[in-house]
């Protein structure tokens, strides 16, 4: 059975990238039932019609404008018609485009990509058949002469593959990520793109693999350094902090600043201790489940050279200082002191590109890092291996 985080990421995978191309237009997401009984989705008033003289750059237009019908209906069954046939209506408009023969290689792209949104939102809602056509239409765009078309078919298709990854090998992470990375260099970035790349290696560093992880957020990080948008290329730094954070096994960490008390802090001056570091907030619910296993293990270690050091995520000083304070935890707790640089962007977590928590790195004598999964029983058994003349299974 997958880790649950891992199932969730598929699930999330499976719902949006495999069809989703486009953000969904409000009101779209609601649909419930693509057949809803005894309103027959044909039987809805109303007329939505291409004129045959359309040409391709009109129909896309119509296909677009369509997502704005208004959807007047009372009862949801009517709502529900309604919005099927106007959907249906959208796919049988890019159909047209996709089938002109003086359609633009970008205005044929934009038509695929409407398809694939309507087809994404009816299967969602349950349709069998929208799954079906959406991958017969990925296949079909993969196979065309058109470079932009076919790139984007091959995207699809590799993105409805990401449910594999768990059960792949590491030689099959790294061809897939190789064939993702060339397909996004084959032409210019954009956010959808990098949701693909980044799910892509989470899904690699979650299942186990984080030398692919790792590869795959410093290949993506030099592609978006290189993209014409300066909201790309702004992106670029959290992919090389969590390629930077993934080569930490075996290496020193770096951590500075200063702590809620306002005191200077450098992890330097533990040299020679064991270290946890565990980056945590006050909303984040598996954090503070996590807190009484790490007090427990400091007070049992603590004498033989044992250090913890929290780094909060929290937007608020004050609401981080009362979950110390009630919670009693007497390691120091850094916390940035620029306000343009609190929670998920305090620049520890920038740095090392910490976009989940808990994490929960472990550091040895030396300085460098053990593991970066120091939770729960693996930290119990990191722990009685670097001390074990005092093994006290902390577990039980």
């Amino acid at each position: 059975m997958l880790p649950s985080p891992v199932a969730r990421l598929l699930t999330r995978v499976a719902l949006t990238l495999m069809f989703s191309l486009l953000t969904t237009p409000t009101g779209w997401a609601q649909l419930e039932n693509p057949t809803p009984p005894g309103t027959p989705a044909e039987t809805v008033p109303g007329t939505l019609e291409y004129p045959a003289e359309a040409s391709p750059d009109e129909l896309l237009g119509l296909v677009e404008s369509a997502w704005q019908t208004p959807i007047e209906a009372e009862t949801r069954n009517e709502e529900n018609a309604m919005k099927i046939r106007v959907l249906r209506h959208i796919i049988t408009g890019a159909e047209k485009v996709l089938g002109h023969a003086d359609a633009k290689e970008q205005t044929a792209l934009s038509a695929a990509q409407n398809k694939m949104q309507a087809l994404g939102i009816l299967a969602q809602a349950g349709d069998p058949d929208a799954p079906l056509q959406a991958i017969s239409l990925a296949q079909d765009l993969a196979q065309d002469k058109r470079p932009l078309l076919a790139r984007e078919g091959k995207l699809i298709l590799l993105s409805s593959r990401l449910r594999e990854i768990p059960q792949q090998n590491a030689q099959e992470h790294t061809q897939f990520g190789q064939e993702l990375m060339e397909l996004l260099a084959s032409a210019e970035l954009n956010e959808r793109e990098l949701q693909i790349a980044n799910i892509t290696a989470t899904l690699f560093e979650q299942t186990g693999d984080t030398d692919a992880a790792r590869v795959l957020f410093e290949r993506a990080a030099e592609l978006m350094k290189k993209s014409k948008s300066p909201a790309i290329r702004a992106q670029a730094a959290e992919f090389e902090g969590s390629a930077r954070r993934l080569a930490l096994p075996g290496n020193p960490l770096k951590l500075t600043g200063e702590t809620l008390g306002g005191e200077k802090f450098d992890i330097q001056d533990y040299k020679g201790k064991v270290v946890l570091v565990q980056f945590w907030a006050s909303w984040c619910t598996y954090c503070l489940q996590e807190m009484p296993h790490i007090r427990q293990a400091y007070n049992t270690y603590r004498d033989r050279g044992f250090e913890v050091v929290g780094v909060n995520l929290d937007d608020s000083a004050g609401r981080a200082r009362e979950i110390v304070v009630d919670s009693k935890l007497p390691w120091p707790q850094l916390f940035s002191s620029d306000p343009a640089a609190l929670g998920m962007q305090n620049p520890v977590a920038v740095y090392y590109g910490i976009n989940s928590i808990p994490q929960c790195i472990l550091v040895d004598r030396e300085g460098k890092v053990i593991t970066l999964q120091a939770r729960g029983g693996a930290l119990d058994a990191a722990l009685e291996k670097l001390f074990p003349s005092t093994a006290a299974g902390l577990s039980e």
